[in-house]
């Protein structure tokens, strides 16, 4: 199955100690995080890092595993797999906290002149209701 992502950001970190961009990118079914060098990231100065339109691209789910082996530091997330979320707001930097099924923890952060936090603030609530923290319940 091959579907159509929109990349959301360039500046995406894994956490604090992780200096190296990645790009964050928005698929039907999830999130990727996939590394770039350290050069681009030098070159990401304080963003933004995409423009609108934002870049789309289309990742076949053989990509995705791809991806995952490229680097110990990119991350292929599906929503199903989420049990819970929550979006944050920072001075320098917005990031999505996760909790996913199998009890792993995980970051993203971004720098906030990127469009991900807005992105994500729209999409989420329907794709992970209550998971997301801050959502409101019926």
């Amino acid at each position: 199955m091959i579907s159509v992502a929109e990349c959301i950001s360039r500046s995406c970190t894994t956490g604090w100690l992780d200096w190296v961009h990645g790009e964050l990118w928005l698929t039907p079914t999830g999130l990727v995080r996939r590394r770039l060098s350290k050069a681009a990231s030098r070159a990401n100065g304080w963003g933004p890092t995409v423009a609108v339109p934002l870049p789309r691209a289309e990742f076949p789910e053989a990509a995705l595993t791809h991806v995952l082996a490229e680097h110990a530091t990119n991350k292929v997330v599906t929503f199903e797999s989420v049990a819970g979320a929550r979006l944050v707001r920072g001075i320098t930097a917005h990031g999505l906290r996760l909790v996913l099924r199998d009890g792993s923890r995980h970051k993203l952060l971004w720098l906030t002149r990127d469009p991900a936090y807005g992105i994500l603030a729209d999409v989420l609530p329907s794709v992970l209701g209550d998971r997301l923290a801050g959502t409101p319940t019926a």
